[in-house]
Formats: C-alpha cells, sequence, structure tokens
C-alpha cells in the first residue's frame, strides 16, 4: 500500500492499515496488516491520525490473550501512542486539526487512525519529542502514580524494584532523584548494574550473583524499604517481600515471569506487610478526570524539562511490526521500541 489513507477501487470508501488478530495467540502468528475501513468519529469523538506507537509487554500479552482488557474479536492492537487530531465530531471543541495528543486507554492504536472520545485525549506540549511523547502513558505515568500517587515515597525512603531495566524501573530511578527517595535495583544480567548506576540508581543488584539477597538486606538496613514494586512474579518478586520494614508495602503492576506470586505466610504475618495489585486501566476508571488532568501534567512538565525521560531503542515501520516486536521481546534492550508510518 503506497499511503496510509488510500481509495478503494469499488468507490470512495478510504481505506486504511492496521494490525489486527481474529483470534489470541504469539503475535507473529495471529496478528496480520490488514487494509480496513478509515472510522469516522460520531458525536463527541475524535479521529487520530497516529505517529508512534510503542510496543509494550501489555500489547504483546493481549494478543496472547492473557491481559486484563479483552477486546472483541477481531480487534486492532495496541494500547498507546501519539497520534495528531485529523476529525472532530459532533459537538467537539478545544482541539485543533493537527495537534499532537496522546489517548489515555484507547484500543487499537496499531494503526493508521484510531477514534476515541475526547474525554480520553491529553495535549501535548510543544517542548516534548515526539519519541517520549508517544511512551508517556503507559511506563512513565505508570512509574509516577505508583512512586508518588500510591506509595508516596520521598524522604529518604527506600524503594526495591525488579525489572529495574526496563522502562518503567528507569524512569522510577529518574523519579527517585525528584522526589528524594532512593532505589535498589535488581535486574538479571550483569552489564546492566554499571549502565543503571550510571544513570543515577543508588544500588544496583544482578539476581544472578548467588549472594545478592545477603547484600540487598545489608543495603537497605535493618529497618528495610519503605515498598517493593515488583513487574517480575514468582520467586523474585515474592522475595521483596523479606526487604520491606514492619507494615511495608508490596505493589505488583507485572508478571513477566507469569509464575505466581509466591512470598512466604510469615512474612505477611508477623510484619504485616501488604501486597497489592496497580493497573493503570483501574486507576483512570477511579480517579476523577480533573485530578487525572492534574497528574498527567505534573508529568508532562518534568518530561519537558528532561527530568523524566523514557529511553527508545529502535523505530521501525508499521509494515515491519514482525521483526519490531521481536526486537522489543529481546533480551539487551535499553529503550522501548516504537512502531512508525
Amino acid at each position: 500500500m503506497s499511503s496510509t489513507n488510500s481509495t478503494s477501487s469499488a468507490g470512495s470508501m478510504k481505506l486504511m492499515r492496521a494490525l489486527q488478530f481474529e483470534t489470541t495467540g504469539e503475535p507473529k502468528e495471529v496478528l496480520h496488516l490488514r487494509e480496513l475501513p478509515v472510522p469516522e468519529p460520531g458525536p463527541g469523538e475524535v479521529r487520530l491520525a497516529m505517529k508512534l506507537r510503542p510496543i509494550n509487554p501489555s500489547d504483546v500479552l493481549q494478543v496472547k490473550g492473557v491481559y486484563g482488557k479483552k477486546p472483541p474479536l477481531p480487534a486492532i492492537a495496541g494500547l498507546e501512542g501519539l497520534g495528531l487530531v485529523d476529525a472532530l465530531g459532533a459537538g467537539v471543541s478545544g482541539f485543533a486539526l493537527g495537534q499532537r495528543v496522546v489517548p489515555l486507554g484507547v484500543q487499537g492504536t496499531w494503526a493508521d487512525f484510531v477514534v476515541t472520545s475526547a474525554e480520553n485525549l491529553v495535549p501535548l506540549p510543544d517542548g516534548l519529542a515526539d519519541e517520549a511523547a508517544a511512551q508517556v502513558i503507559v511506563n512513565p505515568l505508570t512509574a509516577w502514580i505508583m512512586a508518588i500517587e500510591e506509595l508516596k515515597l520521598g524522604g529518604g525512603d527506600w524503594l526495591v524494584q525488579t525489572a529495574a531495566g526496563s522502562i518503567v524501573g528507569r524512569c522510577l530511578i529518574q523519579i527517585a532523584k525528584l522526589r528524594g527517595f532512593k532505589t535498589l535495583n535488581l535486574v538479571r544480567r550483569p552489564e546492566q548494574v554499571a549502565e543503571l548506576l550510571a544513570e543515577g540508581a543508588d544500588a544496583v543488584l544482578c539476581t544472578e550473583d548467588r549472594d545478592w539477597m545477603d547484600r540487598a538486606q545489608q543495603i537497605v538496613g535493618a529497618n528495610g524499604a519503605a515498598a517493593g514494586v515488583d513487574a517480575v512474579g514468582g520467586n523474585l518478586g515474592g522475595a521483596l517481600a523479606m526487604l520491606l520494614r514492619r507494615n511495608g508495602t508490596l505493589m505488583v503492576f507485572g508478571a513477566l515471569s507469569m509464575d505466581p506470586l509466591k512470598v512466604a505466610g510469615g512474612q505477611l504475618i508477623f510484619r504485616t506487610l501488604t501486597i497489592r495489585g496497580f493497573w493503570l486501566t483501574d486507576w483512570k476508571i477511579r480517579t476523577p478526570k480533573n485530578e487525572r488532568d492534574a497528574i498527567i501534567n505534573a508529568l508532562l512538565d518534568a518530561m519537558c524539562k528532561g527530568q523524566i525521560t523514557p529511553p527508545v531503542e529502535a523505530i521501525l515501520p508499521l509494515a515491519d511490526f514482525q521483526a519490531a516486536i521481536e526486537r522489543a521481546d529481546g533480551s539487551g534492550r535499553s529503550g522501548k521500541v516504537l512502531l512508525a508510518n
């Protein structure tokens, strides 16, 4: 297809490219680049011409059928991205054609166009680069809310986190410098230790080392860490409970290992720990729009100042989605893989 918006031979219907799945499974087997009609915005809706789209674990998990948000099939993949306002439905005001926005919690961003309610759109400041803007919602916002709004970290608190080399992990390291708390960061690969220390992490340990738990307990001290953030699950996620202070909180936002979180009952009982989940979709539903806007704008301000900078590994065309997903799933990445037009 030579352009993102073509006309079918059967008439004047405009078509777009979209990465669609008709059944769940491995993305390389079930995702297909289709030509579908360009959607029209209804009352209160806006059509976006999508520009950049990150590949997040949540996107891949949804295609596999194991994510909490399961759309009716067939569905267009993608839950995040940067778009330009392309058309306004009846009754929509406050947006201009060509304006840069990101949709909050919208299905189907891995397409040339997507339609959503105007209430879901977040306008972007001019000073924010496209590559960072495309990633605002899923990773930086998750890190910001967990650290500041949910765990309320600051004042020298220790936070211990798994998957510290992820985008959320790197954002948490950056947020810690802004808010005055410290981070103990757990990684799988030894080369990530020096990498994250160079980015400002207070302490980094490789969980492949036999003595990592002993060293971690020495770092957080006898009182323990105020909180833990886990994206892995299994034994590693559960081990964070041993590093928390009395009445500490373990917040779980991912399950990369796909293994059940394993926590010793005694850790919960005798130190009265709290384990709770965090899901951005739930946060959007339960948080009033004015509060959401204030929190997102505070994050955007920090990003414009260069205080929060989600790294980019590569930008590949939408048509090369197979190679892009494979690269996003590979080890050794230090940034996000983005799908462009």
